[in-house]
């Protein structure tokens, strides 16, 4: 029966060499080269990645620092004008007179009651989003190029059993039509040979329209040549099982949800502070440079210019604006209750979430020991039954229920080991571990 079981192996191994395009020569794509393609070119990637961008941009101390400006300016007009003193007229027409203007200014606020630094503090927790964010974009990415990957791992080994299938029935047709042309069998046999070979033909062209459909789900995520076909792991492999309460801690600290509610409840707190900052004064220097100078020769004076610095104190304090700075406490108020409920929402629901998931997973385990067990029974009995068949003592129809019962098997098998994977990679999502 060993023997047999090789015999079919090799029969399977030389068989799919000799496919056209199939070849030891193509070189097979791993999943850490299709997830580095698709964090490359990935439009969601990189629309994330300049929103980060943004609030790496508003974290900035500029608030600190004081505002420096210049102005200048100069006007000239031209006047007619009368002038009556002590009964004595005096007229100027067409009088030209002109204006220049310049100067340097410097703004400083010093105390704001603190508002500058909690806003200061504000864009750091706002950057610190952005940051969890474009990792939960990630995250999220990798999992969803995973399962691509892995769907068409799993749509190769589905074709590979089809064609599998399709060469035996192929060769079974064959050999019902000789032994029909010598008369040593029916043509009842010969026909149900021949429903057979169309039937797996035409499974064989699905499968293999489902893994082109495969393809193309991978390369559009990566941004790829959607009709590219590469080579995949022929396998899909499961971790070493992983532990609930391990999953569950992990979830606690690490979940990128989680993260980011924890920095939502930090920013509502900034802003009540900022809005208790109204109630404070305001305190501002100011100094500068100012010259100035009128030439204006219909005027008493034709001449007049001043220049010179300045500088002081001020002092601004809000005693009443209409109930405005009460109206924001209060909201930011509400603000901060919402921040806490949510992030208790969050937690309540990811930790749902990881039993859900968990149970799924545990369940899944099991199906894939059973399946691949029954695998391995079918692929025995059809090598059975093969040489049966050979030596004349299995009918045809008989035999087909093998290789029917071989060919769930193996479906069955690799679309467990698929359900597995995934809920595997669920599971290393929540708990904040698929980057490791």
């Amino acid at each position: 029966m060993i023997m047999g079981k090789y015999s079919l192996l090799f029969f399977i191994v030389c068989f799919l060499f000799f496919i056209p395009g199939f070849s030891s020569a193509q070189v097979k794509i791993t999943l850490d080269s299709c997830i580095a393609r698709a964090l490359e070119s990935n439009y969601s990637i990189k629309i994330i990645r300049n929103q980060q961008r943004q609030a790496e941009n508003n974290l900035n101390y500029g608030p600190f620092l004081p505002t420096i400006g210049i102005d200048a300016a100069q006007k000239q007009s031209i006047t007619d004008s009368k002038v009556v003193s002590d009964g004595e007229d005096r007229r100027a027409d067409n009088s030209r007179s002109d204006a220049l203007s310049a100067g340097v200014s410097l703004n400083w606020r010093l105390f704001d009651g603190m508002e500058m630094f909690m806003t200061h503090n504000r864009y750091a927790e706002m950057l610190a989003i952005g940051e969890l964010n474009t990792k939960a974009a990630v995250e999220n990415l990798i999992v969803e190029v995973s399962s691509y990957y892995y769907d068409v791992v799993r749509q190769h080994s589905k074709l590979e059993a089809a064609r599998h299938s399709l060469e035996l029935s192929n060769a079974r047709y064959a050999e019902a039509r000789d032994k029909y042309v010598i008369g040593v069998l029916s043509g009842l046999e010969g026909q149900q040979a021949k429903l057979d070979l169309n039937a797996d033909s035409s499974n064989y062209m699905k499968e293999k329209e489902l893994l082109k459909s495969a393809y193309i789900s991978l390369n559009t995520i990566m941004n790829t040549d959607l009709q590219k076909h590469m080579y995949v792991d022929d396998s899909i492999r499961l971790h070493m099982p992983l532990q609930y309460q391990d999953l569950l801690t992990d979830l606690l600290q690490y979940n990128t949800t989680l993260q980011i509610g924890r920095r939502d409840r930090k920013v509502s707190e900034l802003d009540m502070k900022i809005a208790r900052a109204a109630l404070f004064p305001k305190l501002d220097f100011d100094a500068g440079y100012n010259y100035n100078r009128t030439k204006s020769p219909a005027s008493v004076t034709s001449l007049n210019r001043s220049n010179g610095p300045y500088w002081g104190f001020s002092l601004s304090v809000d005693i009443f604006n209409r109930l405005e700075n009460r109206r924001k406490i209060r909201n930011a108020k509400l603000d901060m209750e919402n921040a806490a409920l949510s992030y208790q929402e969050a937690e309540q629901q990811v930790k749902a979430d990881l039993a859900q998931l968990y149970n799924t997973y545990e369940n899944n385990l099991q199906i894939v020991s059973f399946e691949e067990e029954s695998e391995r029974v079918a692929f025995d009995n059809l090598d059975a039954a093969l040489e049966k068949y050979k030596l004349g003592t299995l009918p045809g129809i008989e035999f087909r229920e093998f290789q029917r019962s071989y060919i769930d098997a193996v479906d069955r098998k690799v679309s467990a080991l698929y359900q597995a994977k995934i809920s595997e990679l669920s599971l290393l999502l929540i708990s904040g571990k698929i980057l490791e």
